[in-house]
């Protein structure tokens, strides 16, 4: 059995989607990835990721945005739409209705937290470092490697400092 880790990806805010798609086509390809987004709905994000390059047929989207910003989706295979940002117990939920569908239908399994630094918009630091530690850990008790986005600006703030701490990596974009 692998066992799984952390990464908290630093990325510089001028170059943050070049930052998503290097990760994407660089660092994760090949591997099943749940991808979290809190910043850019589904539609513009498939449609950007494609434009790039990036291979999204292993991609399951949890999208937190769209609904919040009052983009009408259709329903569709690969996502599932959470309410808004704010919904985090909703996120968890999401991620976990992913898991448990693919839990014997592939060995490496990835989550991609897009990113720490909206999660803070919508949400007080405290409870972003609660809901932190707790995915970091139910991902490692279901042997999910998790990746969490943070823009370089945020660096200095007490919460992405806390989320290095649970981290076995840090790595700057």
């Amino acid at each position: 059995m692998m066992i799984s880790k952390t990464i908290v990806y630093i990325i510089d805010a001028e170059k943050y989607f070049e930052g998503v798609i290097n990760i994407l086509s660089k660092d994760v390809v090949g591997n099943d990835i749940i991808y979290v987004t809190t910043n850019k709905p589904y539609g513009h994000l498939i449609r950007t990721l494609e434009k790039n390059g990036v291979k999204t047929d292993r991609i399951f989207f949890v999208d937190c945005i769209s609904k919040y910003v009052g983009e009408v989706q259709d329903n569709k295979d690969n996502c599932l739409f959470v309410d808004s940002p704010h919904s985090l117990t909703d996120m968890v939920i999401a991620v976990g209705v992913r898991l448990k569908s693919v839990e014997h239908k592939v060995e490496k399994k990835i989550l991609i937290l897009d990113s720490l630094s909206t999660l803070l918009l919508y949400n007080d630091a405290k409870t972003v470092g609660q809901f932190s530690n707790f995915v970091i850990n139910k991902m490692r008790q279901f042997n999910v490697d998790t990746i969490i986005l943070a823009l370089d600006t945020d660096m200095k703030t007490d919460i992405v400092r806390s989320i290095q701490s649970f981290a076995d990596e840090i790595k700057k974009y």
